[in-house]
């Protein structure tokens, strides 16, 4: 026979099973909701369903879509300076009244200036809306651009600029004061490596201005960037000059392609 203390426990015990029991069925997770259905127009798995077939009907009129306007394509001139081609496709939407709705790019030159290019062309284009029967309706048309370098390089692509600046590279609005180097930054196109050849000239005062004489002299060597755009270089004559007239010369492929007249003060 158990005592009364040894009652009581067993009866405390029994009711704290009891509370246990009822606390583990009150936090039991209620069922999961169904999945909401797909909206119209979509299938199983959140995958558009497939547009219905179209019918024609042969008694109709029927046209597909066609460009009015030509595309008026522009070569971006860093990439034609650079001597970089390819072909993009397009397929643009055609509305209702021939007019464009989107371009997209269907398959890249891998050049993005190039790609921008051809969408923007296609963009100013006109067409007569295809006709399903006998009706206008929105379609699509494929169309590939393609860009094709010419064999020789514009002029523009030969060009070379030069702009003077002071000892912490900013523009040198002034001419350039006597008793220091002279600094300059060129830019040019460099689609393949090539030999520069830098030449300062001086006339001194009362002297004729042709021949000037070479005061300072040097040659670089450059590489093809890494990225499609004009290539910058930094140009110092080691010593300072003295005032009068000078020529900065830049000569490539053995010729002269830029010649600009400095007055140091």
């Amino acid at each position: 026979m158990y005592n009364r203390s040894t009652r009581s426990a067993l009866r405390a015990c029994a009711l704290a099973l009891a509370l246990l029991s009822l606390g583990a069925q009150a936090v039991e997770p209620p069922p999961s909701p169904e999945p909401p259905p797909p909206p119209p127009g979509w299938g199983w798995g959140g995958t558009p369903a497939p547009a219905p077939a179209r019918v024609t009907d042969p008694r109709l009129r029927q046209r597909e879509p066609k460009m009015k306007t030509p595309m008026r394509v522009r070569y971006p001139d860093a990439e034609a300076c650079m001597r970089v081609d390819g072909v993009v496709f397009l397929i643009v939407t055609v509305g209702e009244k021939g007019d464009v709705i989107e371009v997209q790019v269907e398959r890249s030159t891998r050049n993005r200036m190039l790609d921008r290019a051809a969408m923007n062309a296609a963009r100013e284009t006109r067409w007569t809306p295809e006709i399903f029967n006998g009706k206008p309706v929105v379609s699509r048309a494929r169309i590939p651009v393609e860009f094709v370098l010419p064999d020789v390089p514009s002029e523009s692509c030969q060009r070379v600029s030069v702009a003077l600046v002071d000892a912490q590279g900013a523009a040198q609005l002034t001419p350039p004061p006597a008793g220091q180097p002279l600094r300059a930054k060129i830019g040019l196109y460099v689609p393949a490596p090539l030999e520069l050849k830098l030449v300062l000239r001086h006339a001194a005062p009362g002297s004729d201005a042709a021949p000037y004489a070479v005061v300072h002299e040097e040659r670089r060597s450059l590489e093809r960037p890494a990225r499609v755009e004009m290539s910058h270089l930094d140009f110092a004559t080691p010593k300072p000059l003295a005032a009068g007239p000078y020529l900065l010369e830049i000569w490539m492929h053995g010729g002269l392609v830029s010649s600009t007249p400095v007055e140091v003060r």
